[in-house]
């Protein structure tokens, strides 16, 4: 069997109130889920498989058809957002139209829906949870003639029984292969807070033990990747000539001793890099960080949310502000960057002055980056089933969305005590409170490191400025 993975094109995004100029600087990551699932076929199974990052490209649906029809899949998997679900569904009809025979349909959505999505028109079956295993007996199945019937983790009609565990091909990540970038075009991502170098994603752990209510990430069992076997990806990818890194986890130190231990690898290894991590404050100490920063992290992301415990309590972050702000100051001391998620809108900002107090605590804290996003509760997470408990979210538009996409659907926000339109003008005027201030300019001036690296963030502050 032929096998085409696409990344769909992100042109009818479900409008979340994110300002445009910030939006636009996002990451670019690679697709690295379809690329585990793409090698994973490669080396389990004698079908042939190739990738289509089609948001990389900002490709038009003409464009994706006329790929597809030229190398005449069998098979077409899609990648799936809930936030990109029109997008899904076009693809999944262009994939139609353009002669194969199959679609499949996985990604975070489907754990979350995964009846809908098998529902939605032109798709063939959906994968629930990790793609690997599934997707290699679905196409095994296919060869044979056979209908997949009794498939883990996969659903191949909406009165099929939803998968009740994920399907996991081994609980230990060692034993899953090496991702090979080449299978995409990997020197043009880049990370536009970096240093301008080749930039990738990585991922050394799955699974999150905390339950944040605002967050949606499916709950997988917490499986972790050897030191060792990390530092093997690290330099198959520093042999390419890429130099930075993120690694994705959901949290990166969930035991500081794995973390140190990982370092240790690195520096036994003599492996040069720059990486990028997401990070709990709890637990940090300078010991950690210093260790960290030995090893090449240069920037660590926390998800701050809020500066006040009663907000902290309510999303259940499980962190104090004291915490929170030792965390920050060590990083400043020892010499890592830091990233702070900000959230307004949230169940605890009564009036205009609790948000302008969130803005301001973001000032004071100083990171050297922050994102400020307006709280989105989608479906899957607990602020979701809270508002509809409490009467402040309407599910219905939620779940007709699900069941039929429609490119003028706006994902609700918390409005109990703000509108929309109130709401987007206090997070506009976060980030340039935040941003235009001297300070925060005339730092970064000092930490241009290139001229590629001065007009990407130049390009930035302009639109920013403009916004």
């Amino acid at each position: 069997m032929r096998v085409m993975l696409i990344r769909p094109p992100a042109k009818h995004t479900v409008e979340s109130e994110v300002p445009e100029a910030v939006s636009a600087e996002n990451l670019s990551y690679p697709p690295l889920a379809l690329m585990c699932i793409a090698q994973f076929i490669r080396d389990q199974s004698s079908h042939e498989v190739t990738i289509v990052d089609a948001q990389l490209d900002d490709m038009e649906y003409d464009v994706l058809e006329q790929k597809i029809r030229e190398w005449k899949p069998d098979v077409v998997g899609v990648t799936a957002f809930t936030v990109q679900l029109v997008d899904v569904l076009k693809t999944v009809k262009t994939a139609k139209a353009a002669g194969a025979k199959y679609v499949v349909v996985g990604g975070p959505h489907v754990s979350d829906f995964p009846r809908e999505c098998v529902g939605l028109p032109g798709v063939d079956a959906v994968v629930k949870g990790e793609g690997q295993k599934p997707m290699v007996d679905l196409c095994d199945a296919w060869a044979k003639g056979e209908t997949p019937k009794g498939i883990a983790g996969t659903m191949c009609h909406p009165d099929d029984p939803v998968p009740e565990q994920d399907v996991y091909f081994s609980n230990n990540l060692d034993d899953y292969p090496i991702v090979d970038r080449t299978m995409v075009d990997y020197r043009r991502y880049y990370d536009v807070m970096g240093k301008g170098g080749i930039f990738t994603t990585l991922i050394s752990s799955r699974g999150c033990p905390y339950r944040c209510t605002f967050c949606n990430t499916p709950r997988h069992r917490y499986r972790v990747m050897s030191p060792a076997r990390v530092c093997e990806e690290i330099k198959s990818c520093l042999d390419l000539g890429i130099e930075e890194f993120y690694f994705v986890d959901d949290t990166f130190n969930i035991t500081n001793q794995r973390v140190i231990d990982l370092c240790d690898a690195i520096l036994e290894r003599g492996l040069k890099l720059r990486w990028t991590v997401r990070f709990r404050v709890k637990g940090m100490n300078r010991e950690l960080l210093t260790k960290m920063k030995e090893a090449g992290c240069h920037r660590i992301q926390f998800g701050v949310e809020q500066g006040t415990e009663e907000g902290l309590l309510r999303l259940k972050k499980d962190v104090t502000v004291r915490e929170i702000e030792s965390a920050f100051r060590l990083c400043r001391e020892v010499g890592i960057n830091t990233v702070a998620y900000f959230m307004i809108g949230t169940p605890v900002e009564r009036t205009r002055e609790d948000v302008m107090d969130t803005i301001a605590y973001s000032i004071k804290l100083d990171p050297d980056f922050v994102m400020f996003n307006v709280l989105t509760p989608f479906p899957g997470t607990t602020l979701y089933d809270e508002g509809e408990r409490d009467g402040v979210l309407d599910v219905t538009p939620w779940m007709e969305f699900m069941r039929r996409p429609n490119e003028d659907f706006k994902a609700q926000v918390w409005d109990e005590h703000f509108t929309r339109a109130e709401l987007r003008e206090m997070l506009d005027l976060a980030y340039k409170r935040f941003y235009w201030r001297p300070k925060f300019v005339a730092r970064n001036i000092t930490q241009i490191q290139s001229p590629k690296d001065f007009m990407r963030k130049a390009t930035a502050g302009l639109r920013m400025l403009v916004a």
